[in-house]
């Protein structure tokens, strides 16, 4: 069996020639929608951290959908320079059907949630080894140990949002939008479940993943911004309050487990 690894790495540390040419263990799924200001310095940083600090053979997914600028043309630079990196294009841009697709386009054993505006190495490292005992890890910007360096105004509606998530949804958990880990095998039939592609993808899959019984953790994570957010508060706000209502629809259907979804994903 092989021994799930993520510790900093010294000799031990595989050449970048041998990981190139394995197979992924590891595979960082990563949506992109409008970033040609923010993609290449987020992912060129990635790249060094992942090189420096993971001794799996990785992969990373950019899955850009319906950019109007030059993301896909970076994306594809990106791929040229490194090929760990793959490139996958959805016409439409939808954050919960990137994530989906990325997730259904996966080779490794673990899969990893990262952002362009947000991503944590030491998280990665920390969340594959907890995937020995469980099946999903999450990282929490508002747990104990946690520290969010994020203007205020974000870091109230993220409390409130996961308060209600708490309150009205019976959400287990102090954090259900953010990076997150899986076990790949563990969560695509939780995904096949999932009926929402936008924003509220995140919190119905960890909502979801949990009804469903699957061992969750959570690892408190330190969180900055990397660019002004693109919403107003209001405008955040307003979008919350949508996506709780469409969640709240979502999971009061009945969804029975399918390979379905992910089959055609494939494709």
């Amino acid at each position: 069996m092989h021994q799930r690894t993520g510790n900093a790495g010294g000799s031990d540390v595989p050449s970048d020639s041998t990981r190139e040419g394995a197979e992924p263990l590891v595979s960082i799924v990563m949506p992109a929608y409008n970033e040609e200001d923010l993609l290449e310095r987020s992912v060129s940083a990635l790249m060094q951290r992942l090189d420096a600090t993971l001794d799996d053979p990785f992969e990373v997914i950019i899955c850009e959908n319906g950019s109007t600028d030059r993301t896909l043309e970076i994306a594809h630079r990106l791929s040229e320079q490194r090929p760990q990196i793959r490139v996958e294009h959805l016409p439409r841009s939808s954050y919960g059907q990137a994530l989906r697709h990325g997730i259904a386009q996966a080779q490794g054993r673990d899969v990893v949630l990262f952002y362009v505006d947000f991503w944590n190495a030491s998280f990665l490292q920390k969340a594959i080894g907890y995937l020995t005992y469980y099946d999903v890890v999450v990282g929490s910007k508002t747990m104990r140990g946690a520290r969010d360096r994020r203007p205020w105004p974000r870091r109230l509606i993220s409390r409130g949002f996961n308060l209600v998530l708490r309150m009205f949804f019976g959400f287990q958990g102090t954090d259900a939008h953010g990076i997150k880990a899986f076990n790949r095998q563990s969560i695509e039939p939780v995904v096949a479940q999932c009926l929402t592609d936008g924003e509220a993808f995140d919190s119905e899959l960890v909502i979801r993943a949990q009804r469903s019984g699957l061992r969750y953790r959570e690892l408190p994570v330190e969180v900055r911004e990397w660019r002004p957010t693109r919403y107003s508060m209001s405008a955040r706000i307003a979008h919350s309050i949508t996506d709780l209502f469409t969640l709240r629809m979502v999971l009061r259907q009945s969804a029975s487990p399918t390979e379905e979804l992910l089959k055609e994903e494939r494709m």
